[in-house]
């Protein structure tokens, strides 16, 4: 998920943005035919592993829109794909997280999300399991009599364990009916009801995954936390007031209306979750991409922008499908919360998501000449990004956020690179542009050395803060390193083989670290920018070392140019002895201009001033203006180099490679004297501290 706001709002504050007033209100298109069925074809899908598909869904809903309540109940099919005969079940009951003020959740977040808080604190929300049996196979098709079981809520109301009445073999299935009672909360933190509008997720009751070795993965709900479960299909009839327009994981199959109310069917296959959305307010506009229905439910204030989000999730799958493999589903359905849902806003479900407004500038904002390209579509596109990363790599969300979070997020920023260009802006005010590589550098300011990226949801503690900035950001910053150190061309080979080999299963950090090793190499030679530049000698990038110390310590980049010496070179003034063995000479130094003389020199001290050990790049201009580079392995604390000339001016990484530096000011050092006009040097001082002012730090 992301949060629904623009980051460039909290950069620059002064920069006020509003939603433009009164827009005009586009006429939806023909509704696009609803496709047949709900995975594209066997060719376009790939293989499914058939223990993946471990559950089978067949809930009935019906919400009573006044007492903001649904009433299910659900048949579900689990098969038991370990090696361990099981006797209990864990299942979550994420909605108990916001049943009472002392949840694991509502203590660690205090009633607030991202910015959003309930105007009601008393409009509290829970599941209520009513009833919870086991069915008897009889086999052949036949269905025997209905065991009731036991079941008890944990110490933290979001789990509960069910008692099988007999255990479950390995390989076996069991078929459990549960009656429940969903209470929807005033929403201000992914789920609930805001005036008519119904963002339904997290609502039934879901089971815990099932490891290969017997142990089981359930979560207590807590702050950070998401969502980890099992793939199976779903048979979902939702009964809601007959003006309601629905969207939903998967595909609509039917439709019956009833007086005032009416039963709408979908169908959804291989996926984790089911979720779905209800106004009588929204607006419909539908599209068609690659042979995947597009469809948009947004309400008329929010409707002037949704070409710019149609627009943002065809670059989404444009981007994303070849490098990480076919879209699967048939169709993705993006939900446009009201402004009194904001908290509903930048969440992630399979086939369907929320999005966020896209802003315009109010007049503040075009005094200064801000413009942006990222607020509400960059929502899209992270949202639709999670449908590979978490959606269809259900890795473990709480275990290892980095591994769905954080590569989806690293996902985002090569959508943009695909979209505008590697060095295309973001942000721009006047003529200063931001870009994602700024973003991304920007946000480790403060958190840089706080914590971590591989630990689990709960090692975040809201109190410290730097969760986005680290999980989301810092693994962004840790992979377009690697990236751009390896080359783009081999790492997206290796990523692509991962998001291959681990489709529809669940994919640890391990798996994709092991992917980059493998695609990589133990080792990788470091080019430098400069295709021309052969002078140094191989240097190597450890890919090993550069992951453990990117995602398991909270080491720095940091690098500066200590000092240019520039001097007179050493002759051969002096006394030497001849091949007689008498000493002759003793002539003084010659003259700097005399016909002869020796010239200058240069020594140049470099500082790796941060603990993190990489490869940088060095470039050098020497006083006639010819340039070189080399590559620096950056191993030692300093390294000096000397040259035979004069040199004017050092920059380290110059291409900018080094996106886990945040602290850049110090890269580039002009030799003492060169340029000396009397006016360049106070001019500059002033330039890059009002650089600095601005950016925060960011640098040149």
């Amino acid at each position: 998920m992301i949060a629904a706001r623009l980051v460039v709002a909290s950069t620059l504050g002064s920069a006020t943005l509003a939603i433009a007033c009164s827009p005009p209100i586009p006429t939806p298109p023909p509704v696009v035919a609803e496709p047949t069925a709900a995975l594209r074809p066997p060719d376009v899908v790939g293989p499914i592993p058939v223990a993946s598909r471990v559950l089978d869904w067949s809930i009935q809903a019906r919400l009573d829109e006044a007492a903001h309540r649904i009433d299910g109940h659900a048949r579900v099919r689990w098969r038991n794909t370990s090696r361990v005969a099981v006797t209990r079940m864990p299942f979550h009951l994420y909605m108990n997280a916001f049943r009472a003020e002392d949840t694991a959740w509502m203590r660690e977040s205090r009633g607030s999300h991202r910015g959003h808080e309930a105007r009601d604190r008393g409009a509290w929300g829970y599941i209520d399991v009513t009833k919870l049996a086991r069915r008897r196979d009889l086999g052949a098709g036949r269905e025997g009599d209905v065991v009731a079981l036991a079941w008890h809520e944990a110490e933290d109301p979001s789990l509960m364990e069910v008692v099988l009445d007999e255990p479950v073999a390995p390989g076996a299935s069991i078929d459990l009916e549960i009656d429940f009672v969903t209470k929807l909360p005033e929403v201000f933190a992914r789920t609930g009801r805001a005036e008519r509008f119904h963002m339904v997720a997290q609502w039934y009751p879901k089971p815990g995954v099932l490891h290969d070795d017997g142990t089981w993965r359930a979560h207590v709900f807590t702050y950070h936390s998401e969502f980890y479960a099992d793939f199976g299909d779903y048979e979902v009839e939702l009964d809601v007031p007959g003006d309601m327009l629905v969207g939903a994981t998967g595909i609509q199959t039917d439709v019956v209306e009833d007086a005032d109310r009416k039963r709408v069917t979908y169908r959804a296959e291989m996926v984790h979750d089911f979720a779905w959305a209800a106004d009588p307010g929204f607006l419909e506009y539908t599209a068609q991409h690659d042979g995947i229905k597009i469809r948009q439910l947004v309400l008329p204030e929010l409707a002037a922008t949704m070409g710019a989000h149609e627009q943002a999730q065809i670059a989404a799958l444009d981007s994303m499908q070849p490098r990480f493999g076919s879209y699967p589903w048939t169709t993705i359905t993006i939900i446009h919360p009201p402004e009194s849902a904001g908290g509903a806003g930048g969440m992630e479900y399979p086939t369907l998501f929320t999005t966020s407004p896209v802003y315009q500038p109010g007049v503040p904002a075009r005094i200064i000449g801000l413009r942006e390209r990222v607020s509400g579509v960059f929502t899209t596109v992270h949202e639709f990004g999670h449908q590979y990363f978490q959606g269809i790599l259900a890795s473990d969300e709480h275990a290892q956020p980095w591994v769905d979070e954080g590569m989806n997020t690293f996902s985002n920023a090569l959508v943009l690179e695909d979209r505008h260009g590697a060095d295309a802006w973001l942000v721009r005010v006047g003529d200063l542009s931001l870009h994602t590589s700024d973003f991304v550098r920007m946000s480790q300011f403060d958190t840089a050395s706080l914590q971590i990226i591989d630990g689990d949801a709960d090692a975040f503690s809201p109190v410290i803060g730097g969760y986005g900035s680290t999980v989301y950001r810092k693994t962004v910053g840790v992979m377009m390193t690697l990236r751009n150190l390896v080359g783009a061309a081999a790492f997206d080979a290796a990523l692509r083989d991962y998001a291959i080999a681990w489709r529809f299963r669940h994919p640890t950090g391990a798996e994709l670290e092991a992917a980059l090793r493998d695609g990589l190499g133990d080792t990788v030679v470091v080019a430098t920018s400069s295709a021309t530049d052969a002078a140094t000698a191989d240097v190597k990038l450890d890919v090993a070392e550069f992951l453990e110390q990117g995602l398991r310590t909270t080491r720095i980049i940091d690098f500066r140019v200590h000092s240019i010496v520039n001097r007179r070179a050493q002759g051969h003034a002096g006394w030497h002895r001849n091949e007689a063995g008498v000493l002759v000479g003793g002539d003084p130094p010659l003259a700097e201009d005399a016909e002869g003389a020796p010239g200058s020199e240069a020594v140049v001290v470099l500082h790796r001033a941060g603990d993190f050990v990489v490869p940088v790049e060095v470039e050098i201009v020497f006083d006639d203006d010819t340039v070189t580079h080399r590559m620096w392995s950056g191993r030692q604390r300093t390294q000096t180099l000397q040259f035979d000339r004069s040199v004017a001016r050092v920059r380290l990484d110059p291409a900018g490679h080094l996106w886990l530096e945040h602290r850049r000011l110090d890269n580039h050092r002009v030799a003492p004297g060169a340029y000396d006009d009397g006016l360049s040097q106070p001019v500059g001082d002033v330039v890059e501290g009002a650089a600095l002012a601005v950016l925060v730090g960011v640098g040149p």
